[in-house]
């Protein structure tokens, strides 16, 4: 009796450890990953938190990652999705104070305001891709959470290519850790 109770927990400790593994791996499948070369209609940035009025460090890296492609002329217009937190502005108004203080032009980005989570993010930014006739895009975000994001894209039909950024400001494993919680709870619902 007892060698076949501690061959179960084995089994089951076995499956809870490849899919774990196998989610890490998921999480973990961009780093050190960089944008692509070809020239795409617009970048996706996906929203983080905001500071009062400013954007916190790691959406900076997200914004820095989006800057370069515009600046390298990889892209013409820049998507910025994210709605409204705690905070007194848009995820969006912030990374446009952010992009226009270093030399986008206005007329080239496009907010999207009112998404609450990655999901809504893609959505709701597609509806502006059609409106702006935007065929073929990057996605930035951070590469832990590129896989869920580009999966999304994927569901919608967006012609979507990775453009992640990589953090110097976040401490990866925690964040990780939680995209892999992500993945299980859009796995269950």
């Amino acid at each position: 009796m007892k060698r076949w109770i501690i061959a179960t927990l084995l089994g089951l400790a076995l499956i809870i450890t490849g899919i774990l593994g196998s989610l890490w791996f998921s999480v973990s499948q961009y780093d050190g990953t960089a944008p692509g070369s070809q020239s795409r209609d617009a970048a996706l940035i996906l929203g983080a938190a905001m500071w009062g009025d400013k954007p916190s460090w790691a959406l900076e890296e997200r914004l820095e990652v989006a800057l370069d492609l515009y600046k390298q002329n990889q892209v013409d217009k820049l998507i910025l999705s994210g709605g409204i937190g705690d905070d007194a502005i848009s995820e969006a108004e912030g990374m446009k104070r952010y992009l226009t203080e270093r030399g986008v032009d206005q007329d080239d980005l496009i907010l999207e305001d009112q998404s609450t989570s990655t999901e809504e993010n893609v959505r709701f930014s597609r509806s502006l891709m059609k409106k702006n006739h935007i065929q073929d895009i990057y996605v930035v975000t951070h590469d832990y959470h590129m896989h869920r994001a580009l999966h999304y894209a994927q569901e919608m039909k967006i012609n979507a290519h990775p453009a992640p950024a990589h953090s110097r400001v976040l401490f990866t494993p925690y964040w990780k850790a939680r995209e892999c919680l992500a993945l299980i709870k859009e796995a269950i619902i």
